[in-house]
């Protein structure tokens, strides 16, 4: 089968595209053939060995995926069969022809879903639904603060946002990706690069902020922060600003609100019925058309680079994927 392979992390001359073995199914998971897979945020730092930990090597990096369900490993879930549609996350495998993953991890897909852009839907809207439903107990009404509103979880969250009933305001750095995020169905946006965007939040949101959604981390988390209302939560889901931001106690205290920690990887470890169950309410929420993942481009795997350029880049509103389909043809 083809895959994507990384071989070093001193340059992306050093990935290829190449024949790797067939992976085997282990206990209790599913092999798919895959359809589509996405370019994350956190797949480019693992593949660039910039994550937490760094990978053994050669590895074939990719998360999130849909495809087509082709064998199943020893005990695997009995509610999967081959030949189903499903989409899914795996931790590592998916840019390839087949990936493995735990069935837990896997969802099947109604008739009515696009099986293509089902691959954005495992991490980037299972993170925000996990964090918006499940941390923050958002009601609706609610006003939700957005921040870095046209990458990937945060177009995922403006959506989901709204689509549970709240008012939300988005957090976007260029003109571009603020009408990307009013197309994503934002009710207001503030440019986050302004010295007055705070001011701006609260011009448009006068009552205060109910739920930040913050996965930037760096100097806007205190920020975002200070908008709160009293009882609001604040939603840590990352720091792709690459700085881990230092927030005062006292802050907490007088505004009665929480600080809030959402990690989607150990939702799924401790909890996997839980958050196969999420999954599928993400998948239902596409079915009833009240999510639409934003692409920026979707790429046959044999022009890779080109796609990696793309979801690289930081002027890039909306999601990359790499289409399987015929690639070893």
């Amino acid at each position: 089968m083809l895959a994507l392979r990384v071989h070093g992390f001193e340059s992306r001359a050093e990935w290829r595209l190449e024949e790797v073995d067939v992976p085997i199914p282990a206990a209790g998971q599913v092999r798919v053939q895959v359809a589509a897979s996405a370019v994350s945020f956190v797949d480019l730092l693992f593949a660039d060995g910039r994550y937490q930990v760094r990978p053994t090597l050669p590895l074939v990096p990719g998360t999130e995926f849909s495809g087509v369900v082709e064998s199943l490993g020893p005990g695997a879930d009995g509610s999967l069969a081959p030949g189903q549609r499903v989409a899914g996350t795996a931790l590592g495998g998916a840019w390839g022809e087949l990936a493995c993953a735990r069935a837990c991890d896997v969802h099947p897909l109604p008739d009515g879903v696009d099986l293509v852009p089902a691959a954005l839907l495992p991490v980037t809207f299972a993170t925000a639904l996990y964090a918006l439903g499940r941390r923050a107990v958002l009601v609706p009404g609610e006003t939700v603060l957005v921040l870095a509103a046209a990458g990937g979880v945060g177009s995922a969250a403006v959506q989901v946002a709204r689509a549970l009933g709240a008012r939300v305001i988005a957090a976007a750095s260029s003109e571009p990706k603020r009408h990307a995020a009013l197309a994503a169905g934002a009710h207001a946006v503030v440019d986050s690069s302004a010295a007055d965007w705070r001011a701006q939040v609260q011009q448009a949101a006068p009552e205060g902020i109910d739920v930040v959604f913050d996965p930037v981390g760096g100097a806007l988390t205190e920020t975002a922060f200070r908008t709160l209302r009293w009882g609001g939560r604040h939603l840590v889901i990352g720091f792709a600003d690459g700085s881990v931001p230092s927030l005062r106690a006292n802050l907490a205290l007088l505004k009665g609100s929480s600080l809030v920690g959402v990690d989607i990887r150990q939702f799924r470890e401790r909890t996997p019925e839980l958050a196969r169950a999420n999954l599928g309410e993400v998948i239902a929420m596409m079915a009833k058309g009240e999510l639409c993942p934003p692409l920026a481009g979707v790429y046959p795997a044999r022009d890779w680079a080109q796609a990696i350029e793309l979801a690289s880049a930081r002027a890039t509103a909306g999601r990359v994927l790499l289409d399987w389909r015929g690639a070893g043809a």
